[in-house]
């Protein structure tokens, strides 16, 4: 290989690493905004709040947890794509599209398997799990 054809395989190298710290710092903005969410729903909940209102506070959450997976699926793809033009599969052409899904059948790319991460369980079930206990004791007028 070439000195040209390395230091263009080291910068596409870094343009794609770029991309994943970039998704996975977006990751981290919405876990942030996600917990600030359930902590003021919890808060706000010992108010005089319509009960239906505090349901609609929930939301958010959930669509938190679409997005995060969907940017985690991303960041598995350009983690593929990284190892494919790292192993030489991949031409250098500075081409930032991720590989396909359904091309990646053996890969952890899939929604299921995203959903099924760490990271998104380990925080969005807990997540989800204390707003649904809050509403809950809302409309059983517990609190």
């Amino acid at each position: 290989m070439t000195d040209e054809s390395m230091a263009n395989k080291i910068s596409y190298l870094q343009m794609i690493q770029s991309t994943i710290d970039r998704m996975s710092t977006m990751s981290a903005v919405f876990k942030g905004f996600c917990a600030t969410i359930i902590t003021g729903i919890s808060a706000v909940s010992f108010t005089k709040i319509n009960k239906w209102i505090l349901l609609f506070a929930v939301l958010p959450v959930i669509c938190f947890l679409i997005i995060d997976v969907y940017y985690l699926q991303l960041e598995r793809k350009f983690r593929v794509l990284y190892d494919e033009v790292r192993s030489g599969k991949h031409k250098i052409d500075y081409d930032f599209t991720p590989p396909n899904t359904r091309i990646l059948r053996n890969k952890d790319v899939g929604i299921w398997s995203c959903l099924k991460s760490p990271s998104i369980y380990l925080f969005y079930g807990p997540s989800i799990v204390i707003a649904g206990i809050v509403v809950v004791m809302k409309f059983k007028g517990v609190i």
